[in-house]
């Protein structure tokens, strides 16, 4: 079986196999106490959802990505807490460690996103499981995004003009080449023309763009506005024009943690899924954003809390449901460009039955 070098979107730092916690609670970041505190006194008191009788660890490996707000909120504003859970972030140098120990139930829960890496691993028969969203581009302000050097934006003014460039990804068979794919397509053009650049770091990517070695590149967040701030590069076309409704990351669940510590999962999902929603109130309502911000910057790279109000986030589903189609469409492309060569049944993969049952409890919310 071919396997492609797959590299974390999100990953802006890698920590040593099994580091301590990624960020600190206890500060004044919670000092703004949530929109979720009402919703889990209402459930507490009407008996709908009791806390745990016993605090219990619930492991989740995180690298410091943006996209992993739902956790790093519920655990700041004591939503996990005051179900009963006592979260510890734990980070992985690859997902060659992190799969496999999450699905032996070392890890309870995990970010992550559709790679060859996952598929494999579930191929191989271990049972991990898609429980709820972590990551998409909002439209119009997409935060994982194809760009230009700012010295070709006369040059090239649709994806059309891409034919002959070289474009910068960070591995073959990874979700960067994966939309830059989708990008050629939308122009009428296929990866024969042009010419691919691999850098392993997207912080590479700005001095390449600035030197001339690459046109456009394949870039992520915060990196993207502060290329913009320098003069390195445009912000060009949204990937939402061309990629729309993409998941870009999803939470990853043990069987062990879906099945046997149903209960727990149970509760878990529920000060997910608040978190998320404080998210959404922060940076699509502008509601408390402030707070939420330098909750960000203690479990995060970003720690400029200016920088914040600049950049592109995530989006993040406050309901916490993930694009089937799209993981399916991510799956196909995987087989048909030749990087994984077996069958998945994402029927058996996407578990949203938990999501379904914190939004049971909660109510939808209503983006």
């Amino acid at each position: 079986m071919r396997k492609g070098h797959v590299v974390v979107v999100m990953a802006v730092l890698l920590a040593a196999l099994m580091a301590g916690c990624v960020g600190s609670s206890g500060d004044d970041a919670s000092a703004q106490p949530g929109i979720g505190h009402e919703a889990l006194d209402r459930l507490i008191a009407s008996g709908e959802l009791t806390p745990l009788a016993e605090p219990v660890v619930v492991k989740i490996a995180e690298d410091g990505s943006p996209s992993g707000a739902g956790f790093y909120i519920a655990t700041e504003r004591g939503y996990f807490e005051r179900l009963g859970i006592k979260p510890e972030f734990v980070t992985f140098a690859s997902s060659a460690y992190m799969l496999p120990s999450l699905a032996a139930g070392q890890v309870d829960v995990a970010g992550g996103i559709c790679s060859v890496s996952l598929f494999n691993a579930i191929e191989r028969g271990l049972d991990i499981k898609i429980i709820a969203d972590k990551g998409k581009n909002i439209p119009g302000k997409s935060y994982f995004d194809l760009v230009i050097a700012s010295d070709k934006v006369d040059e090239i003014r649709e994806l059309s003009d891409l034919k002959g460039r070289t474009i910068c990804i960070t591995s073959p068979g990874s979700i960067d080449e994966l939309f830059v794919d989708l990008a050629l397509k939308a122009g009428g053009l296929t990866k024969d023309d042009v010419r691919y650049v691999i850098l392993e770091s997207f912080t590479e990517i700005n001095p390449a763009l600035a030197s001339g070695a690459v046109d456009a590149a394949m870039h992520i967040e915060p990196l993207i506005t502060q290329g913009e701030k320098n003069g390195i590069l445009d912000r060009w076309i949204d990937a939402t024009e061309w990629a729309p409704d993409f998941q870009v990351a999803v939470v990853l669940g043990s069987p062990q943690f879906v099945n046997e510590k149903r209960h727990v999962a149970e509760r878990f999902m529920v000060a997910y899924l608040l978190g998320l929603r404080d998210y959404y109130e922060a940076f699509v309502l502008g509601k408390g954003t402030d707070e939420v911000i330098k909750i960000m910057t203690e479990y995060t790279p970003m720690k400029d809390e200016e920088l914040w109000h600049e950049v592109n986030v995530v989006g993040l589903s406050p309901n916490g449901e993930v694009i089937e189609e799209s993981i399916a469409d991510q799956l196909r492309w995987f087989q048909d460009m030749g990087y994984f060569d077996g069958e998945v049944d994402l029927n058996q993969v996407i578990d949203m039955s938990l999501v379904d049952y914190a939004v049971g409890l909660l109510g939808e919310y209503e983006e």
